[in-house]
């Protein structure tokens, strides 16, 4: 993205604020499916400016925003793109596995046009693996928010993953941060940016927060994966939990069931400490009056 109105950080997050209206031809072929969505869309990027290198019918073409009239419409178009086909990704396609066919996933980005005016190169040594085979799509149809949010996009090295600085989970022993696809298929949430990552939290009972950026406890109760029996209920603690009595019960070992607690009567402590308290009250005042000649002895 070069045109005006880009700060080119489009690798840190989809646009801020989120497109108004996506482009009518992207959003009428995606929402045909996935193959109708990638064979428009590439359809339109062959007989674009930015690949004239490639297809050299266009190679005259001096149009930058070709096949579009304007460069705002190719924004759109390009925008909504990478909505559509980030949110594929998410729901794992099987159309967008091995999208790079085993080679570094950006190794083509030096070919398009804008690479003649872009201020800095942007690699990356990554490749699609058994482990992830879905992490080139994710590289480039997604905003990258585990790695290169600081280098511009670039992450070299395996060295240069190791310590990113940008890595939101680098504080931690394991600083591998990982994309959740089965959490960030909300098309709505991705337009606004609302990604779950997930880094690796070495206490047990504690999970990645992307809210709040660190590990919190999994509050079992909450999420209702734990079952308590014998009229017990679920208590959570920091990083576990227990089952316990509900107020007002006990656990009777030998019934092995919550009992209630025998009440005591309120009155019979209360009622005793104001008689107390009384007397003393009165016991005070006869002294006090007895000091300054009111009475002539200190019995109440």
């Amino acid at each position: 993205m070069t045109w005006k109105y880009d700060e080119r950080v489009y690798h840190k997050y989809f646009p801020l604020p989120r497109l108004k209206r996506l482009h009518p031809e992207v959003r009428t072929a995606c929402d045909q499916g996935v193959l109708t969505c990638i064979d428009v869309i590439a359809d339109n990027a062959v007989k674009s400016y930015s690949l004239k290198y490639l297809t050299l019918k266009y190679m005259n073409e001096t149009n930058p925003s070709k096949p579009f009239a304007t460069p705002l419409e190719l924004f759109q178009y390009r925008a909504s793109a990478a909505y559509f086909l980030c949110w594929f990704t998410m729901q794992r396609s099987e159309y967008l596995m091995n999208y790079m066919s085993g080679s570094n996933c950006l190794q083509d980005l030096e070919k398009v046009k804008e690479k003649e005016v872009a201020d800095k190169d942007v690699v990356d040594f990554r490749h699609d693996s058994i482990q992830n085979p879905f992490l080139c799509a994710e590289i480039q149809f997604c905003p990258n928010y585990c790695y290169g949010r600081r280098s511009g996009g670039s992450v070299p090295s395996q060295l240069a993953l190791i310590k990113d600085s940008g890595n939101p989970c680098k504080h931690l022993k394991d600083p591998t941060c990982t994309i959740l696809p089965n959490e960030n298929t909300d098309f709505d949430g991705l337009q606004r940016n609302m990604f779950n990552i997930s880094c690796s939290c070495q206490r047990s009972g504690f999970i990645w927060s992307s809210r709040f950026e660190l590990c919190v406890d999994v509050d079992e109760c909450k999420l209702k994966t734990v079952t308590c029996t014998n009229g017990q209920v679920c208590q959570n603690l920091p990083g576990s939990y227990k089952c316990v009595c509900r107020k007002g019960y006990r656990f009777d070992a030998e019934s092995n069931q919550c009992v209630e607690l025998v009440p005591i009567p309120s009155h019979s402590l209360s009622r005793t400490g104001r008689v107390k308290a009384i007397q003393q009250k009165t016991a005070l005042m006869a002294m006090f009056e007895y000091v300054i000649g009111l009475r002539n002895n200190t019995e109440p």
